[in-house]
């Protein structure tokens, strides 16, 4: 999240939101792309494109209610 505006920047903007709790990690915590992220609960992947569409969902969202 850009903490300046407060607008989703990241697939983790849009991770955070698909469950509660720590269910996610990065395999390389100073490089978080889709290719190092890891489930830690058991439960599925969400897909790249899930993230992508996810994360701009989010960000349309933002624009809307922020008149970008």
């Amino acid at each position: 999240m850009d903490y300046n505006t407060g607008r989703a920047n990241h697939i983790e903007d849009y991770l955070v939101n698909v469950r509660t709790g720590q269910w996610f990690g990065w395999s390389d915590s100073k490089n978080k792309i889709y290719a190092n992220l890891i489930v830690h609960d058991g439960g599925s992947k969400p897909t790249e494109q899930q993230c992508t569409d996810g994360l701009k969902a989010l960000q349309t969202a933002w624009d809307t209610a922020n008149g970008g």
